[in-house]
């Protein structure tokens, strides 16, 4: 961004440049992030407020960003993502295509079951909803791209712990409180292992009331053509639809889905490339 560079030629090259270089940007991805959180454009002073920057800090990002047409600035004079900022993949990005492989194939799991339909990615240690199936309720599961909920709580948590080498593992969950979200939620280490070598062996988790009370999850592992786990096909709604009945027959199609994905959508096998 052009407040970089000014910043650079200021403060020269040695570490205080760099400090100042990787400070400024990250109060440009910090604005960047307020603008796309919103439902509306916003005005300067609502994005200062909202950053808690200054304003004439936040004015000048504002300016960088929109000369980099990352931002729009409307003819109101509010501000906006611009559409490079909220679309910038390719048509034929791996995720794009991936995206329209499996549209049909959640709706078909909502229709047919009830409960919201999604695909979640693993980016590293990192879950994000690639695509979703809204169910036949008003309650959303999820309300951001990206999942922040906790790893034992959560079915793509437990999926992808499950899936990871043991140091790996280790890192995310040991000498860390396993903090309840609700009374059921898993808070003994011991016993979350346990459950995490079931769902390892079997590819598949629940969450029942461990997360949010009254709502309830299951789901599949989604795996590469070489076996290896990228990400989740998880059913979530309310309660309701989750019985002894129901999750057997939900976890053999959320199987079958699954084992379709990986064996013939080349976008997958492009994503797990992506991925890798």
């Amino acid at each position: 961004m052009k407040v970089l560079v000014r910043e650079e030629a200021t403060e020269g090259a040695g570490a205080g440049g760099r400090n100042t270089e990787s400070g400024s940007l990250a109060r440009g991805l910090q604005v960047l992030g307020v603008l796309h959180e919103s439902m509306h454009a916003l005005s300067h002073s609502e994005v200062a407020e909202a950053a808690n920057l200054p304003a004439s800090t936040t004015h000048r990002l504002l300016q960088a960003l929109v000369e980099h047409r990352q931002v729009e600035r409307t003819r109101g004079g509010r501000y906006r993502p611009s559409a490079r900022s909220l679309l910038p993949l390719v048509m034929d990005h791996p995720l794009n295509s991936l995206r329209r492989d499996v549209t049909g194939l959640l709706r078909g799991l909502c229709d047919r079951h009830g409960p919201s339909t999604s695909l979640i990615l693993f980016f590293g240690t990192e879950r994000a909803m690639l695509e979703s199936a809204p169910g036949r309720y008003s309650v959303m599961p999820y309300y951001d791209t990206h999942l922040s909920a906790p790893y034992h709580t959560t079915v793509s948590g437990k999926l992808l712990l499950a899936h990871l080498d043991p140091d790996e593992q280790k890192t995310l969950i040991a000498g860390k409180p396993l903090l309840a979200r609700t009374p059921h939620s898993i808070t003994d280490v011991a016993r979350l292992q346990d459950e995490l070598n079931t769902v390892q062996s079997e590819g598949f988790a629940t969450n029942l009331h461990e997360n949010v009370t009254g709502i309830c999850a299951c789901g599949t592992v989604l795996k590469s053509s070489n076996a290896r786990a990228i990400g989740a096909i998880v059913m979530s709604g309310p309660s309701e639809y989750f019985s002894s009945e129901t999750i057997p027959v939900m976890r053999r199609e959320l199987r079958e889905t699954s084992a379709l994905l990986t064996h013939t959508s080349l976008a997958l096998r492009a994503v797990a490339r992506f991925l890798e």
